[in-house]
């Protein structure tokens, strides 16, 4: 391991945990999620990229020991290193998978993730990430809900009091103690044989009603 992963991993690992234990978390719909965890169906948690740091602060509180049920899709190189770092940090897996790799390879990799999910473990996907464009889900998140028959639950996130990054996803860090408004979306059934761009399109228009309603319901608060 690098210095700069080894740094980067403990850095995002900090911001993690602060977010966790300072902010509060305003859900809405979360009898969706309770309901859904009940059946035992695996479910691949997502919303755009720049929402991370806000979904990983909620989901360790949520999950808590559990969070070693959790498979965080990470690329091929020293982002994806320290990203996989980070997972381990907190106590979750990390799975080196190209979101955009149509090779054989990479299939293959794709249905190693798939077999993992059908054993009932949870996924964390940005699925227009790690490099854009902004909103425009990349073709893996479809074919691994397909293949695993995992939920694909849309969230929204969004506070009033965070830091944007100036990078294409305007990556969001919310301050000590924000107030986090969080609504989550309807679970979405991926058809095996659907195409893609079908589901790509369902998956981005449940993320974007979800943050859309976060913000008005955080705006009335």
């Amino acid at each position: 391991m690098t210095l700069r992963v080894w740094l980067s991993s403990r850095g995002l690992y900090l911001l993690s945990q602060v977010v966790h234990r300072t902010a509060r978390y305003e859900v809405t719909n979360r009898d969706t999620l309770d309901e859904l965890e009940n059946t035992g169906r695996p479910i691949i948690f997502t919303s755009w990229h720049g929402m991370t740091m806000m979904i990983a602060g909620y989901l360790i509180g949520r999950l808590g020991r559990r969070t070693s049920n959790i498979l965080l899709i990470v690329r091929d190189d020293w982002r994806g290193e320290t990203l996989g770092e980070w997972a381990r940090l907190f106590g979750a897996r990390s799975f080196a998978v190209g979101m955009e790799d149509t090779s054989l390879n990479g299939a293959r990799h794709l249905v190693q993730m798939a077999q993992r999910l059908r054993r009932g473990m949870y996924a964390l996907i940005n699925p227009d990430g790690p490099d854009g464009p902004p909103g425009v889900p990349k073709p893996g998140i479809s074919f691994l809900a397909g293949r695993s028959g995992a939920a694909v639950l849309p969230l929204g996130l969004t506070t009033s009091t965070r830091y944007r990054l100036s990078r294409w996803d305007r990556y969001s860090v919310p301050y000590p103690f924000s107030r986090i408004t969080m609504v989550v979306g309807e679970p979405l059934t991926i058809g095996r044989r659907e195409p893609a761009e079908s589901a790509g399109g369902r998956i981005a228009a449940g993320i974007n009603r979800v943050m859309a309603e976060a913000e008005r319901i955080h705006r009335r608060r």
